[in-house]
């Protein structure tokens, strides 16, 4: 691994970000309707228990890559292949996500602008992370760690005091049972965003002390499951579990009801800005990933010679990845779960995991 080292609660930063990133901004578990909220949070369990896997793997070989252990359990040709879908894997999600703000910004604050000028702009914000290098953009998570929170907190405490808060809203409570909630957890509210958490077994390694990666995790997953949790909760009770459904996002129309005194209102751009800040970490983080993974499968020392490449494509395939806003959430609910997501997140890591445990116990190495 290189010199560059982050340390615990930069590590719980970026992850707390990242974790918000686009969830935050379309919405989790629509079909649960007015019980999103505890598909949430049942999510968010399930999603502790899948970081564990990814944990176990990292102790295993805390010096390695994803993409350089895929080598070490499967072999050198079959981890290469697979390698190399992973790093196909982050640059399409990276795409999507970068749609996901095309979106946002042309159908909210600029809408005589084009996706290209939009996508170009946020590409050349996060190539410039990427240019600046991990330490850099680990420092800088810490600071919007702290603005992130700041306008969460606000939000939520302005809607209250707006009184636009309607508990009956939440009512009644599992109308249809468990089945609605059990089928929006999976594979969609676990795998987006908790099986996200895949990007960082590309990352770990760069943890100054290994063992802040579990606790560092775990506290910023549940954390940030709290928050999203609480939103869904607010949402619902703000507008309802029909609007929230139809919004393409939420949490603007939530915020639209916000006036007190008719004074503090039309608070639309303090979340636009939220969401922006939020989407350029998730992108950045996506990007690294497939950066590293590249070079690494690759062989190319000099990593910042992808960058230019890397940011072209990622703005490209954000570009064509679908043909409007209706068939990019369409694929991104029946499809990208069910044949990306679920294999990559979950059935590859645990069938690594039992391959490694295997092959570390038929050599009588100790694993922790």
């Amino acid at each position: 691994m290189s010199q560059v080292k982050v340390n615990g609660f930069q590590m719980f930063s970026i992850i707390f970000l990242f974790e918000l990133g686009s969830a935050i901004l379309v919405g989790l578990a629509k079909d649960a309707k007015q019980d999103a909220w505890i598909a949430v949070l049942l999510a968010t369990g399930l999603g502790c228990l899948l970081y564990l896997v990814y944990i176990k793997l990292y102790n295993m070989y805390p010096s390695l890559t994803l993409i350089s252990y895929l080598q070490n359990i499967l072999g050198k040709y079959v981890g290469w292949l697979i390698g190399l879908l992973y790093v196909v894997y982050f640059i399409y999600i990276a795409s999507r996500v970068l749609h996901d703000f095309e979106e946002l910004l042309v159908m909210t604050a600029y809408r005589s602008s084009s996706y290209l000028t939009i996508g170009i702009i946020m590409v050349i914000c996060v190539m410039y992370a990427a240019f600046q290098g991990l330490e850099v953009f680990f420092r800088i998570s810490e600071l919007c760690f702290f603005i992130i929170v700041f306008m969460l907190l606000s939000l939520m405490f302005l809607e209250i005091a707006s009184g636009i808060v309607e508990i009956h809203h939440l009512r009644p409570v599992l109308e249809h049972g468990w089945g609605p909630i059990f089928k929006s957890v999976f594979p969609s509210t676990l795998t987006f965003p908790f099986g996200e958490m895949i990007t960082f077994t590309m990352l770990l390694p760069f943890l100054n002390k290994q063992e802040t990666a579990k606790k560092a995790g775990i506290i910023a997953l549940a954390l940030s499951g709290i928050v999203l949790t609480l939103i869904a909760f607010m949402h619902v009770a703000v507008v309802g579990a029909d609007v929230r459904m139809r919004s393409a996002f939420p949490l603007l129309s939530a915020v639209s009801y916000i006036n007190i005194a008719d004074f503090i209102q039309r608070l639309d751009i303090v979340v636009i800005i939220s969401m922006v800040l939020l989407g350029f970490v998730k992108i950045t983080v996506f990007f690294f990933c497939a950066i590293i993974g590249t070079a690494e499968l690759f062989h190319i020392k000099e990593r910042k010679k992808l960058i230019y490449p890397m940011g072209v494509m990622v703005l490209i395939f954000s570009l064509i990845i679908a043909p409007n806003y209706i068939e990019h959430i369409i694929e991104g609910v029946k499809i990208v779960p069910y044949y990306l997501h679920l294999p990559l997140q979950i059935v590859l890591p645990i069938l690594l995991l039992i391959v490694a445990w295997i092959r570390q116990k038929a050599k009588g190495v100790s694993i922790g």
